[in-house]
């Protein structure tokens, strides 16, 4: 359903200038569509039910119908996405699935539900603490009522039809990582704009036609011979939804490399662990609940700032930028520990508050500089 020729980067680029254009082509071939807000939503069970599962996002511009029904202090993916629906941009989607990892986004979908009938809703409500066999068996439950609620839309789903998604999903993860280690290792062979271009078309496109130009992409990269080294200081980026690619362009034009992220929208929505033998729900619930949790999660054990700091220093990076959308609460109540877990491991940290629908400010350009200069006169 991808339209277009040229190499898979460029295919995959010219997804990213239109995120819907290839969803919208899916549904006028009558298929249906499942728009899903977190990557916390079971995708696998989506696609199982026969859907195409596309990430919901906002889009550029301003919010005027959304702003006379959220509050003012809701994230601007809320914002944006929700005044995208109501101008009726996201009408080629038969469903709209919503986790719900903080207040806004359970609010968004009551107001989602109310005001757009047309589309069905259903609500993936994850346990927000993801250990423990309460929590599994909470979740398995959870799954369990959301698979009823999609068979009623769209007839039986087969437990062989859940394992056959959970596979695809898998083989295309895997890639993925793939991707994300050769970025960590041979920096030079991809650049950090490229890869989010990669990562943010997967969401945009059917898996099985990202898959089929991703496998090809990867090897080739793989068995491809490192260019001249870059003498750039490397940058680990961390926040929730980075959908403008465009502030990935602004660091790696400051002069760094972009060479590893903890985005939402990159390699923490991959970290999922690979799936158990025996009933294929079950397999979902350890996925899903066993994978690096977000800051609306928690996990017994897991320390967000020593993992950002091991994961730092394993890419090698110099410096981490938080890319942190404006009134993200989770991400604020996590920031001051991982800061000061940073700077005690002697790593420096840039906090830039962004605005998922608006183009890329020239402070942050100007920000991004100096960052990149500090970091250049501290390897000195």
């Amino acid at each position: 359903m991808v339209s277009g020729n040229g190499t898979p980067l460029e295919v995959f680029t010219s997804v990213c200038d239109d995120f819907y254009a290839t969803a919208r082509a899916v549904a006028a071939s009558g298929r249906k569509v499942a728009g899903y807000f977190c990557s916390y939503a079971p995708q696998e069970l989506l696609h199982a039910a026969g859907y195409f599962p596309v990430r919901a996002l906002g889009r550029p511009g301003g919010t005027p119908r959304a702003d006379q029904l959220l509050q003012a202090y809701a994230c601007s993916l809320a914002r944006s996405s929700f005044d995208a629906a109501l101008s009726g941009e996201f009408d080629f989607m038969d469903l709209v699935v919503f986790s719900h990892t903080c207040d806004t986004m359970q609010n968004l979908a009551d107001l989602w539900r109310s005001s757009r009938p047309n589309q069905r809703v259903i609500i993936v409500s994850a346990p927000s603490v993801t250990a423990g066999a309460a929590a599994h068996a909470y979740y398995r439950k959870v799954l369990g009522d959301v698979r009823e609620q999609i068979e009623a839309l769209s007839g039986p789903i087969s437990d062989d039809a859940i394992r056959a998604s959970i596979e695809l999903y898998a083989r295309h993860r895997d890639l993925i990582q793939r991707l994300y280690t050769l970025r960590r290792e041979h920096s030079e062979r991809l650049s950090g704009q490229d890869l989010l271009a990669v990562v943010t078309s997967s969401v945009m496109m059917p898996k099985e036609d990202h898959l089929a130009l991703l496998e090809p992409f990867v090897v080739e990269l793989e068995a491809a011979a490192d260019p001249a080294p870059k003498r750039l200081p490397r940058v680990f980026v961390a926040g929730s939804v980075c959908q403008n690619m465009g502030f990935i362009t602004a660091l790696e034009e400051a002069g760094c490399m972009v060479v590893d992220d903890d985005l939402c929208m990159g390699s923490r929505s991959f970290s999922l662990p690979d799936a158990p033998a025996g009933d294929p729900v079950d397999a979902l619930v350890e996925m899903y609940l066993g994978r690096r949790p977000c800051p609306a999660f928690h996990t017994a054990g897991f320390d967000p700032g020593a993992f950002l700091v091991e994961r730092a220093r394993a890419a090698r990076a110099a410096g981490v930028v938080f890319l942190l959308t404006k009134f993200c609460d989770p991400w604020f109540f996590d920031y001051p520990h991982v800061n000061k877990t940073l700077e005690a491991a002697g790593i420096p940290g840039l906090l830039v508050e962004v605005e998922q629908n608006l183009p890329v400010p020239e402070q942050f350009r100007t920000r991004a500089e100096a960052f990149v200069e500090m970091l250049k006169a501290k390897a000195d």
